[in-house]
């Protein structure tokens, strides 16, 4: 067994651009699922954890994560894996231990990310591939599974040249996030690397009520090391708004134009008491949902500082802390799944496929794939690049809005840090699948 070879299931792109770029169309909407419902919740919640243990390890930089994708990747990672590392795996994302329940889980998962690119209005676009060494044998069952459920395209590259291996990956994440990530890849990936799996997700959206451009002004922000100066923008007028006495934070909805997605802005009511970690300890999820839900419109002014961030983590550390563990691991990690064995027949394989489809003693299927042989890939790391942009776009908004200020407005400055989190309901069911979630700090 090759304890050197690598599955590189290192990519996890994101770009974000809130602007004003596309022109509007009317919404497309899903059934209601509550398959998708526990999906999107168990989704929400990892990327909540997963920016907690983040935020442990980056204590003096923004964080800024994309659940969606992640939760992606991890389960595409999952379709591969056997052992101890599909187990790992099943309880990050909220799936069962069963191989075969989980194929409903990834069936409903996937048409949850294609539901992704059905809004015309705010664009979004998912897409992911799996880049396979000439060398490797990957599985029919993955290769068929992954195109069929999570559109994902296999492609073939020879990592031994590692230079053509890295430019055509970047070209891909290039392609597939409308230019806004380019050199992703700064140095070649080791030519040991048997397999590739990326993941990109873009998202651009129109306010539905745009900030006043003219209106924006430098302004202090009150960062943990000291005040600095901060182009904040300005709106007003009806929004979606709480204030929790009991959890000491207040927070308000910028919804976009496309109906269906909105960005949640949080942070500490009463900031010199209390920090913006110490109140998202305090925090999780499912509070989160419940403070979206009796949210009530409101006359309010809103200060929010333009924001252009790029961001590249390493999420190797969250993850394990997590529980992903073994997949890192060189002698723990299976994905016999995904790629064969050199030593495997492939009558095996076909007596699997066989088991698997017929859908019976799914005890009988687990066990077997857990005989298959390791073909000894792990995974070398997780990179996370991501871009955010967020500015005013628009005036037309201001002679219909100007008119409902007044006094008794709520004001929301984010001008000290805070959290956000872009997500999408669809059919007024709480189908929350953010696009991005970020702790902010200038």
């Amino acid at each position: 067994m090759d304890w050197g070879s690598r599955v590189a299931l290192i990519l996890m792109l994101f770009s974000v651009t809130i602007s004003g770029e596309n022109d509007s169309t009317d919404s497309s909407t899903t059934e209601n699922n509550p398959d998708h419902d526990h999906l999107a919740f168990a989704v929400n919640e990892l990327g909540y954890k997963l920016m907690m243990e983040t935020m442990k390890q980056n204590t003096d930089s923004n964080i800024v994560i994309s659940p969606t994708g992640i939760a992606g990747l991890l389960a595409m990672t999952l379709l591969g894996s056997a052992g101890r590392t599909y187990d790992e795996l099943a309880t990050a994302l909220g799936f069962s231990q069963d191989i075969l329940t989980n194929r409903a889980n990834h069936e409903n998962f996937g048409e949850l990310l294609a539901g992704l690119n059905s809004n015309a209005s705010s664009q979004t676009l998912y897409a992911d591939a799996i880049f396979v060494d000439a060398r490797a044998q990957l599985r029919a069952l993955f290769r068929e599974y992954l195109k069929r459920v999570y559109r994902g395209d296999a492609l073939v590259t020879s990592f031994s040249d590692s230079g053509h291996a890295k430019d055509t990956i970047n070209e891909w994440i290039k392609n597939n996030t409308n230019g806004r990530i380019e050199d992703f890849l700064k140095e070649p990936l080791p030519t040991q690397t048997k397999v590739v799996l990326l993941c990109a997700l873009y998202f651009s959206g129109q306010w539905k009520h745009p900030f006043i451009p003219e209106y924006t002004v430098k302004m202090p922000f009150r960062s943990p090391g000291g005040d600095v100066m901060a182009d904040l923008m300005l709106n007003f007028g009806q929004f979606k708004y709480i204030f929790s006495v009991n959890d000491g934070l207040h927070m308000i909805a910028l919804p976009y134009n496309d109906s269906t997605t909105t960005m949640y802005v949080l942070k500490p009511r009463f900031p010199k008491r209390t920090s913006l970690p110490e109140l998202m300890s305090r925090l999780n999820c499912s509070r989160i949902n419940q403070l979206i839900n009796q949210m009530e419109t409101n006359k309010a002014v809103i200060r929010f500082p333009k924001i252009d961030i790029k961001s590249s983590m390493n999420l190797e550390e969250s993850l394990k802390a997590l529980g992903l563990t073994s997949m890192f691991s060189p002698r723990e990690a299976n994905f016999a799944l995904m790629v064969k064995s050199e030593k495997e027949v492939d009558a095996k394989e076909n007596d699997l496929i066989a088991k698997i489809r017929s859908g019976d003693r799914p005890k009988e299927i687990k066990d077997e794939v857990n005989s298959l042989p390791n073909p000894g890939v792990y995974v070398e790391t997780v990179l996370h690049d991501v871009k955010i942009a967020i500015n005013e776009y628009g005036t037309e908004a201001v002679a219909a809005t100007s008119g409902i200020l007044a006094r008794s407005a709520e004001q929301f400055y984010a001008d000290s840090p805070f959290y956000i989190c872009a997500r999408c309901a669809r059919d007024d069911v709480l189908l929350h699948v953010p696009r991005a979630v970020m702790m902010y700090e200038i």
